[in-house]
């Protein structure tokens, strides 16, 4: 069972965020009725590739975090936390980094990351480090 779980590639998409889309159309608005453009247009543009499809990646290696220009693996080994928090999923690693994601399917994101994670004791809802 633990051979077949390495091999399996599964994708996720990010929940669409409608604050975001809020603002990309205030800032185009803005530049249309007459706003700096050089200051409204690489607001702009960093916006928009804010906007930019996120996705998650369970991988063998680890979880890969693809949004916009910004690629991050982090293995399964270095994950201390791994449980929901509000609409999202928080995720500890290492020492003191954090990740907040929103997987569109939060519950099937969470069962297939928790399968790859064998070194986390679940504790309600989440899986934490177990040091004993």
């Amino acid at each position: 069972m633990r051979r077949c779980l390495t091999h399996i590639f599964m994708t996720y998409d990010a929940k669409f965020d409608w604050w975001l889309a809020a603002t990309i159309a205030a800032a185009i608005a803005l530049l249309v009725v007459g706003g700096n453009y050089w200051v409204g247009g690489p607001i702009l543009a960093v916006l928009l590739l804010s906007a930019y499809p996120q996705t998650y990646e369970i991988t063998p290696a680890g979880l890969l975090v693809r949004a916009a220009l910004f690629r991050e693996l982090i293995p399964y080994r270095v994950m201390t936390f791994v449980g929901p928090a509000a609409s999202r999923v928080r995720i500890r690693y290492g020492l003191k980094s954090e990740l907040l994601i929103s997987p569109v399917q939060q519950e099937k994101f969470l069962t297939d990351l928790t399968a790859r994670t064998p070194h986390l004791c679940r504790q309600g809802e989440a899986h934490v480090l177990d040091y004993a």
